[in-house]
């Protein structure tokens, strides 16, 4: 693959977070009643609420999908044994559940229990964090013997690490709702940090080589 379609799927990892991140807010601010600090990022996009669309259309969807080229460049450029593969395919279901998240929407408030297209976010969401959490993990080590990517082994392990806590504390907090969205955001933070770093070595890397 040439480098400047490479360079390009990379910086899905950096434009994917900032895109979902501005979307975020824009849509949080919209909603006088809405708290970062306890609701879901996915209320934003509950069916039938105020501006749900934009957050899915202009959010979850197109965000989901930068993600999964990023999770295509790593692919791409991670060595052929089968873990590190595993890995980057991970990450790229990581993307796709971010976009099918903005597909199939949860219903107002986002209870535990509803619609069938609730119950269809609900799974996407969590097979997309589970994604990314595994995927990070299995990068982390294979990284130890990588001469590419060396240098963020310890880094991606503990992301991973730290990504798989917030989302254990984020699912202790369902049943009271306190300081949920906090860790929700904690754990995409994590998540979006990492990809937004190694997308940005894989861009200037390949860079430097032309």
């Amino acid at each position: 693959m040439k480098n400047k379609t490479l360079k390009v799927l990379a910086l899905g990892g950096l434009l994917g977070p900032i895109l979902f991140t501005v979307t975020t807010l824009i849509c949080g601010a919209w909603r006088p009643d809405y708290s970062h600090l306890h609701n879901f990022i996915s209320e934003l996009g509950a069916s039938d609420t105020s501006r749900y669309q934009l957050m899915n259309i202009m959010g979850f969807i197109p965000s989901g999908l930068f993600l999964c080229s990023f999770g295509f460049s790593m692919l791409i450029v991670t060595s052929k044994h089968l873990i590190p593969k595993i890995g980057a395919t991970l990450i790229m279901m990581f993307g796709i559940g971010v976009t099918l998240a903005g597909v199939y929407s949860c219903d107002e408030g986002c209870p535990p229990s509803g619609s069938v297209e609730a119950a269809m976010h609900d799974s996407v969401s969590a097979m997309a964090f589970f994604s990314a959490i595994i995927g990070m993990i299995m990068l982390g080590f294979s990284f130890i013997k990588s001469t590419t990517f060396k240098r963020f082994s310890i880094y991606t392990l503990f992301s991973g690490v730290a990504a798989a806590l917030f989302m254990m504390t984020m699912i202790s907090t369902f049943e009271s709702r306190v300081y949920t969205g906090l860790w929700q955001r904690l754990l995409l933070l994590t998540i979006f940090i990492w990809t937004s770093v190694i997308g940005l070595y894989i861009y200037k890397s390949h860079t430097s080589q032309k």
